[in-house]
C-alpha cells in the first residue's frame, strides 16, 4: 500500500476483537486483504465512497 500515513482511533472492543479474528482467518485462507491496515482502508473506502466524500 505506497503513500500511507498513520491514523489512530479508539474503537469498540468487539469491533477490534472481529478485525483481529478475520485478519488472522484470511491469512491462514490466503485471501487478500488479510493485514488488518488493509481490511480497514478497504472499509472505509467503501464507506467514504458510498457516501459521496470519495470520488474514483
Amino acid at each position: 500500500m505506497p503513500g500511507v500515513v498513520s491514523l489512530n482511533t479508539r474503537i469498540d472492543p468487539e469491533i477490534s476483537a472481529a478485525l483481529l479474528t478475520a485478519s488472522m482467518q484470511r491469512k491462514i485462507q490466503r485471501l487478500q486483504p488479510f493485514t488488518q491496515q488493509d481490511i480497514v482502508a478497504e472499509a472505509l473506502r467503501d464507506w467514504l465512497s458510498k457516501n459521496g466524500f470519495l470520488t474514483a
